[in-house]
This record gives C-alpha cells, sequence and structure tokens, in this order.
C-alpha cells in the first residue's frame, strides 16, 4: 500500500513540476493577474461608493473564470502528453498500475490549482485592501467555493482526457461546465406546472438524466451573496464541499476505469 501511495506521490510532483513550467499555465496566469489589476482601473471609473463592489465582482468573476480555464487546458493536456510523447510506453511496462497514473496526475492538477488560485486570491484581496475595503471571512469561503468547483472541472478534464484527444476532450469538458451552471434551471423547469417539458414531453427524460447526471455548479456561485452583504454559512460551505468530494471521486474513478481498458498499442 505505501509502495502504490509512494508511486502515486512522485507521478503528482512529476506532474506539478511539469506544469508549473508549461507556457499555457504561465502565460495564463500573467493574464490572470493583469485581469485582476484591471478592477482597480475599472474601479476609478465607477460611481461613489461602488468601487469596492466593482473590485468584489470583477475579482470574484476572474479568479473564477481563469481558473476553470487553467484547469480545463492543463487537464486536457496533462495525459495526452504522456501519449504524444511516447513517456506512456516507458510507464506502462513499470510495476506501476493505471489508476496511479491517472489519481497522480488529478493529485498534480489539485497542487497546481491550489497555487493558481493562491496567487489570484492574494492579488484579489490586495486589490480590495488597497481601496480600503473590509476583508471577511465570507470572501475565504467563497475562494474555497470557486476552488471546489474548479476541482471538480479539473476531474472532469481528466476523465475525457483519458480517452479522447485535448480538443475533444476541451469540448466536453467546457460543454459540461456550461449545463452545470444552467442545470439549475432545468430542474425548475422539469417541476414547473408549464413550459418547455410540459409542451414537449417527449424531452422530459432528457432533462432528467442531465439534472441526475451533470453536477449542479451553481452551488458553488455566492456572488450576489458577497455583494448583497448576506453570510455564507459554514455549513453550507461543508455541504458544497461534500457534493464537490462525491462528484470528484465518481469523475476520476470513470476516468480510471476507462484509462485501464485503453490500448496503447
Amino acid at each position: 500500500m505505501s509502495a502504490a501511495v509512494d508511486r502515486t506521490l512522485a507521478i503528482a510532483s512529476n506532474t506539478f513540476r511539469e506544469a508549473v513550467r508549461n507556457r499555457a499555465f504561465i502565460g495564463l496566469m500573467i493574464l490572470a493577474i493583469a485581469f485582476l489589476f484591471f478592477s482597480l482601473v475599472l474601479s476609478e471609473l465607477a460611481v461613489r461608493g461602488e468601487k469596492v463592489r466593482v473590485i468584489l465582482d470583477f475579482g470574484y468573476f476572474a479568479v473564477g473564470l481563469f481558473g476553470v480555464v487553467i484547469a480545463v487546458v492543463m487537464g486536457v493536456i496533462l495525459v495526452y502528453k504522456e501519449i504524444e510523447k511516447k513517456t506512456i510506453f516507458t510507464i506502462i511496462p513499470k510495476p506501476i498500475h493505471r489508476f496511479e497514473i491517472i489519481v497522480g496526475k488529478y493529485l498534480g492538477m489539485t497542487a497546481l490549482l491550489i497555487l493558481e488560485v493562491g496567487l489570484m486570491a492574494v492579488v484579489w484581496l490586495l486589490a480590495l485592501w488597497l481601496k480600503d475595503a473590509p476583508i471577511s471571512w465570507d470572501i475565504l469561503k467563497s475562494l474555497i467555493l470557486i476552488f471546489c468547483e474548479i476541482l471538480m472541472v479539473a476531474s472532469v478534464a481528466i476523465l475525457f482526457s483519458s480517452f479522447s484527444s485535448p480538443i475533444l476532450s476541451g469540448i466536453f469538458t467546457i460543454g459540461i461546465f456550461v449545463i452545470g451552471r444552467v442545470v439549475h434551471m432545468v430542474d425548475q423547469m422539469l417541476n414547473a406546472r408549464r413550459g418547455l417539458f410540459v409542451d414537449v414531453p417527449a424531452l422530459r427524460p432528457f432533462g432528467e438524466v442531465l439534472v441526475a447526471v451533470v453536477p449542479d455548479l451553481q452551488v458553488f456561485n455566492v456572488t450576489q451573496d458577497l455583494l448583497l452583504n448576506l453570510p455564507v454559512s459554514t455549513s453550507y460551505v461543508v455541504a458544497s464541499i461534500g457534493y464537490a468530494v462525491a462528484y470528484i471521486v465518481c469523475f476520476i474513478s470513470l476516468a480510471v476505469i476507462l484509462f485501464q481498458r485503453r490500448d496503447f498499442i
């Protein structure tokens, strides 16, 4: 057991080092930090009393957006690069299980995303501090929720990259992300007395499958709560973390199954 853990952590460490040096990651991080500092410029154009609101809204949007983009981009290429560079053929014959490769890749991605979200959070909080804005625990809780969403998107990217090409994996992952952001609306439409699923009953099974399978990413969106100064309860954050972990375990487990069945010859 300890040997499997050591091998998995070794893959995670190597994945992290490789990803940090990746030009795509470096470029996206520079763009993300510049984007956050740009909120200071936008806040100066806002009406009096709205400067802090602009930085809050803009920062929340930027951290979430670039976090998801980096998760998608890095997630879809990490497994594929092993195949493209033929390094997978040197790994497979060794005494290492395929599930260790997938789990190691995901753990390396997690470390990378911790670094990414951490840096962006520091810049965001710095921008708030420069505008003398109060930094509450609710902001930190919102960052935890953003991170949960990003980790979930990364697990989806790893899932698709375990059996598909980077382009298709990226398209599928973005598709799941977009659907996840609106699936709560589908759920509301299913429970409505009128609307699409009432007018076209044949579509109801499709909507029910979406609601049952696709994670509701709106769970992690507390932007309005922050802007309206509404408290984000600790119990809600804990429940959301559990929700994210459950889906991540399912996605990574499915990725392991598909990767084990993949033929590299």
